[in-house]
């Protein structure tokens, strides 16, 4: 659904318009969510007398991977990956700028960290560690996307400007899978899992998710224990290692713009140094 009306810029404005697009209703007590950069703002609504979670985005045009990432996952998933489901979306323009709304089902568990990087030990049980190797590996299964990358060939040709040990590497990538390219810590809730923020999925190195995954959890080395366990299968493979210097230089080319990524530098810095030597 798409239309196009003028409102006032502020987001929260336009927070208020998309819930009334969609049927939704707001508490007046509800507290809403800044996304990084103030680019979008979420928070609870009720839908058909069900919670739900309204997501408003403004974007400078209105395409892309982002934008199209929600709708195209629904439909490519099954429930063998455990997610929030989309209820309904309603997109619309003012000023030059494009909107666009996304009406979840509100997530059943709270997310295992309040921010990507995990500092402290989670609890999460076996069945949770199970559940979620068997998601991360039904998104792998799905045929990869035509035209949805995480990254490209291209980039990965670029890491060794962070990772100058990787110089005269061969760094190109046999096994392209399907991934959800942003598998954080603050992206999956516990008991029950479910897997949030299906904007940015696509193509990636085979074992690219296990591999942000562990490096999101590098200061935590019992968890990084148990991500070598369970996803060693693809870990431990070319591609796999391959994924892991890929996340390892886009932290720390990100270390460069926030301190969230800064303090994550160092253990990306030395998980590159001894997966480069492997």
């Amino acid at each position: 659904m798409t239309s196009s009306t003028r409102r006032p810029n502020d987001l929260a404005d336009q927070w208020q318009l998309a819930a009334k697009r969609l049927s939704a209703a707001v508490s007046p007590h509800a507290s809403l969510q800044s996304g990084i950069g103030g680019r979008s703002l979420s928070g609870p609504v009720t839908s058909n007398g069900e919670s739900a979670w309204l997501r408003v985005v403004v974007s400078a045009k209105p395409a892309g991977k982002t934008w199209d990432g929600p709708a195209l996952a629904e439909t490519a998933f099954g429930d063998d990956v455990p997610r929030p489901r989309l209820l309904d979306e309603y997109a619309w323009s003012d000023d030059a700028k494009f909107y666009q709304a996304h009406l979840w089902q509100r997530a059943e568990g709270r997310t295992v960290s309040s921010t990507p990087v995990l500092t402290t030990p989670p609890h999460l049980s076996n069945d949770w560690w199970e559940h979620l190797t068997r998601a991360v590996r039904a998104v792998a299964r799905t045929p990869p996307p035509q035209n949805r990358s995480v990254m490209t060939q291209e980039f990965i040709n670029r890491i060794p400007r962070f990772i100058p040990v990787l110089e005269s590497a061969d760094l190109t990538v046999t096994e392209w899978r399907t991934a959800h390219g942003d598998l954080h810590w603050a992206n999956v809730t516990q008991e029950p899992l479910q897997i949030l923020d299906w904007e940015g999925w696509g193509s990636a190195p085979a074992g690219y998710d296990a591999a942000v995954l562990l490096a999101y959890s590098l200061p935590v080395p019992d968890i990084v224990t148990q991500i070598r366990e369970d996803f060693g299968d693809v870990l431990d493979t070319p591609n796999g290692r391959l994924a892991q210097l890929v996340i390892c230089a886009e932290i720390i080319q990100a270390s460069e713009r926030d301190d969230l990524h800064a303090n994550l530098r160092p253990y990306a810095g030395e998980l590159a140094s001894v997966v480069a030597q492997s």
